[in-house]
C-alpha cells in the first residue's frame, strides 16, 4: 500500500510542477459542485449531439440543416469547453488542497460487507 501513496503524490507534485511551468488561468466559472455532476452534464452534452447528429442525416431542408448545425456547434463550442473548464479548475483544487474529493451517495449493493 506504500507503493500507492508515494506513487499517487509522485503524481500530484508532476502535475502540479507541470501546470505551474504553464501557468493556466484560475477558472472562476465552475458551475457545479461535485465531479459526479460534470460527469453527468458532459455525458448529457454528449448525448444531445448524437441525437442531433441523427437528426442531421434525416433533415429535409437545407434551413432545417443549418438550425441543427447551429445546435450542435453550440454545445462543442460553448458547452462542452464550459464543462472541460470546470474539470480544470476542480482538479485544480484537489491539487492545490483546497478541495477534498470524496466520493459521495455511493451505491451499496447486498452482501457489500463481504
Amino acid at each position: 500500500m506504500e507503493i500507492g501513496k508515494t506513487l499517487d503524490n509522485y503524481i500530484k507534485i508532476m502535475v502540479k510542477n507541470i501546470l505551474d511551468e504553464n501557468k493556466f488561468p484560475d477558472y472562476d466559472d465552475i458551475h457545479t459542485d461535485t465531479l459526479a455532476e460534470l460527469i453527468d452534464k458532459l455525458i448529457i452534452v454528449h448525448i444531445r449531439y448524437w441525437y442531433l447528429e441523427d437528426a442531421m442525416s434525416e433533415a429535409k431542408t437545407d434551413e432545417e440543416l443549418a438550425h441543427l448545425r447551429r445546435k450542435s456547434e453550440c454545445l462543442f463550442k460553448e458547452k462542452r469547453p464550459m464543462l472541460i473548464e470546470g474539470f480544470d479548475k476542480l482538479i485544480f483544487k484537489i491539487l492545490e488542497g483546497k478541495e477534498v474529493y470524496t466520493p459521495s451517495n455511493t451505491k451499496q449493493y447486498k452482501g457489500w460487507k463481504n
